[in-house]
């Protein structure tokens, strides 16, 4: 089994980045509630429309999403 959806998103994580992965990365990395486990698109869009910090982030999580299915 791969990475986590987690795992994948901390490879972008990087303080000083502005491109939308890195963004959402350095979101995920300071919600100690994001379900690190995870790796249900499901679970994980429901939770980033839930939370109100990911609302301006949902298009780009999707093409995160493309591109964890794509390298998983």
């Amino acid at each position: 089994m791969g990475p986590t959806f987690y795992e994948f998103i901390m490879r972008y994580a990087n303080e000083g980045a502005k491109d939308p992965m890195s963004r959402l990365a350095n979101e995920i990395s300071e919600d100690i509630a994001f379900p690190k486990q995870s790796c249900d698109f499901d679970e994980l869009s429901n939770y980033l429309e839930k939370t109100s910090q990911y609302s301006k982030m949902l298009t780009i999580f999707d093409d995160a999403w493309q591109q964890y299915q794509y390298t998983s």
